[in-house]
């Protein structure tokens, strides 16, 4: 509804030709109209949020520094082996996590507590863990008490960058605001 229909609507309540139970029941309609035509429309992933070619780039460039300490020999190789191990499974890591959802939360605080910003950005790797409770969930002793492991599995299919998830908290007497992006 815009403010030429609902200053239409008081103008004939002040004129007389509509009462005020009319006048109610005329904004609500206007509005739930308005309501119905209205398309949500969920955002896109905000600009400059990290991707998954970072820790990548890092774990190519620790593999290759890795290999350069390796060709030194003698005792380099003490120093080489464990950044090689890491930068590889870095390296690993990012690229299996490359297509998976990613969890972007903002907190920002109150003024009252000194207005801080607080950004975590992760790869929610869905199917790797939902793979990984099917087949070791029975070992794992006291997941029959929670239901992560059902939201996990049920999660596998539904979230994806083309279907994320925007979730946003204000808190209007303290200021304070948590936003939640996952996909």
């Amino acid at each position: 509804m815009n403010d030429n229909e609902r200053l239409e609507i008081l103008n004939q309540l002040e004129a007389g030709a509509i009462d005020a139970e009319q006048a109610i029941q005329a904004l609500d309609e206007s509005q739930a109209q308005a309501d119905d035509s209205a398309v949500l429309e969920m955002p896109q992933r905000p600009p400059g949020w990290l991707s998954w070619l970072i820790p990548f780039s890092l774990g190519i460039a620790g593999t290759a520094a890795g290999l350069g300490l390796s060709q030194l020999g003698g005792w380099w190789w003490g120093c080489a082996g464990p950044l090689l191990f890491i930068s590889l499974l870095v390296v690993i890591l990012s690229a299996a996590t490359s297509q998976s959802p990613w969890v972007h939360v903002r907190i920002r605080t109150s003024a009252d507590r000194g207005m801080r910003r607080y950004k975590i950005n992760i790869p929610l790797p869905v199917r790797l863990t939902a793979w990984g409770l099917r087949v070791f969930g029975n070992n794992l002793r006291g997941l029959d008490r929670t239901a992560i492991d059902d939201l996990i599995l049920s999660l596998e299919g539904e979230i994806s960058r083309e279907n994320p998830i925007h979730i946003v908290v204000h808190d209007d007497e303290d200021g304070e605001q948590v936003e939640v992006f996952v996909g």
